[in-house]
């Protein structure tokens, strides 16, 4: 790898006795980790059905780097959101503030959804989870995630942090801020990241975290907690914005502060710190609001285990599932809000790929368990031959949910969706959950 000269000198004086030890991390392949989605499943359960190499990472019981031929594209408990692929170093910041169920969350640069759906799991899908992504390219794919892991207490907001934090200001007992930054921890895995840095657009980048973190600031409650992290090691964007925000808030304390590099910590490099606003927290109020009335949710829901929050129906034939708020949504421009059930086609109701992938196993009653054959038929969006009875079911595998088929009697159509489909059938041998993947 052929980094900056520029960037090189000032690691060197960054690091000095350690230098030599991070040259020699730089030239090893990317780490790889998971994290295990504990809304759907525990540790030790998913440690059983990979069937593959898992080292722990440090004391962390859900998080596990893997071999470099682990291959979670073609796996189909990956597609069943029993997991996260992410790094360790990565996993830092979101294990940093003290969470209880119940609590008011606010992720503000949450794409692609990594740390949120670390958060969420932490907060058991209890209280609300503000998920904020400026760029809503970015801000799909992160519904994607959060619909995988089963995420069902989470707003998806597609705004300047100006705007949100000002319409919500003191509302959140924790605010994550992973902000955009020079990306010097993406070295190893992103060549585009080496291209673009230079020393002046480590300043840029400082310059605009501190704007994102001013704004951050704003959404806290006294007494609740800010978390700020970057993927960088400059201490431009690190160890001196924190001290510009503690000088610039004398109302928030450091509780603590962490640099994580290739060479110490089994990941790509993070930096993070916790901070605590004075004051006493209260507990957030949320509000229940009345259900609409959909008829043909009402008729479909009866096959389904009970769900909780407010249905409501939107304009374009939408039916969400809207967990209880402890504030309203008005003036936020909301991508998506709680769960996606379906669509309200006036005499049917069409379910939605994220109401099948809602919990570990899965809502509905009916459900269609496929062997080791057919759930790559599956995936690959072929139908597949079977006596069962009429109506929508769940596809599942081992027991944990997929996605949506629809019986005739005779045949499963395939309903998984059609952007998330493998190209091909997997050919080459490795031990993903015991398939010939």
């Amino acid at each position: 790898m052929r980094l900056p000269e520029a960037y090189l000198i000032r690691m060197q004086a960054q690091l000095k006795k350690e230098y030599p030890a991070y040259l020699d991390a730089m030239s090893q392949p990317p780490s790889a980790a998971l994290r295990v989605n504990t809304l759907k499943i525990l540790p030790e359960r998913l440690k059983d059905l990979l069937q593959t190499d898992l080292t722990r990472i440090g004391d962390w019981d859900d998080a596990y780097a893997v071999s470099e031929g682990f291959r979670p594209g073609y796996d189909p408990l990956h597609c069943a959101g029993l997991y996260y692929m992410q790094e360790a170093s990565a996993q830092a910041p979101a294990r940093l503030p003290k969470i209880l169920p119940g609590m008011a969350i606010l992720d503000l640069c949450a794409a692609p959804g990594g740390k949120t759906t670390q958060l969420a799991a932490r907060m058991q899908n209890s209280g609300v989870l503000i998920a904020n992504e400026y760029v809503p390219s970015r801000a799909n794919i992160l519904i994607g995630n959060l619909e995988r892991m089963g995420v069902t207490n989470a707003v998806v907001t597609n705004m300047d942090t100006v705007a949100l934090c000002a319409r919500l200001a003191e509302s959140f007992d924790v605010v994550l801020c992973d902000a955009p930054c020079a990306g010097e921890g993406m070295f190893r895995k992103d060549t585009k990241a080496v291209e673009e840095w230079s020393e002046e657009h480590v300043r840029s980048c400082a310059l605009r975290e501190r704007g994102i973190l001013d704004n951050a600031a704003k959404a806290v409650k006294p007494g609740g907690q800010l978390v700020y992290s970057t993927c960088s090691f400059s201490p431009e964007e690190d160890e001196q914005t924190t001290a510009w925000f503690l000088h610039s808030h004398p109302g928030f304390s450091l509780k603590f502060e962490q640099k994580l590099y290739p060479h110490t910590f089994p990941g790509e490099g993070q930096y993070c710190a916790l901070f605590e606003k004075e004051g006493s927290l209260s507990p957030s109020v949320f509000l229940f609001s009345k259900s609409d009335r959909v008829a043909s949710w009402e008729a479909f829901s009866e096959q389904l285990s009970p769900l909780s929050g407010r249905v409501l129906r939107l304009k374009d034939e939408r039916v969400l599932l809207i967990p209880p708020l402890p504030f309203s949504l008005d003036g936020l421009k909301t991508v998506r809000a709680g769960l996606l059930l379906g669509e309200d086609k006036g005499n049917r109701f069409e379910p939605s790929h994220a109401l099948a992938l809602a919990s570990g196993s899965s809502p509905f009653l009916h459900t269609e368990e496929l062997d080791e054959e057919e759930v790559f038929r599956y995936l690959t969006g072929e139908t597949i031959s079977r006596r069962s009875e009429k109506g929508w079911c769940a596809a599942r595998y081992r027991g944990f949910s997929l996605g949506l088929m629809k019986s005739d009697g005779q045949i499963l159509k395939n309903h998984y969706p059609k952007g998330l489909r493998l190209l091909e059938k997997p050919r080459s041998a490795c031990k993903n959950s015991g398939n010939p993947l």
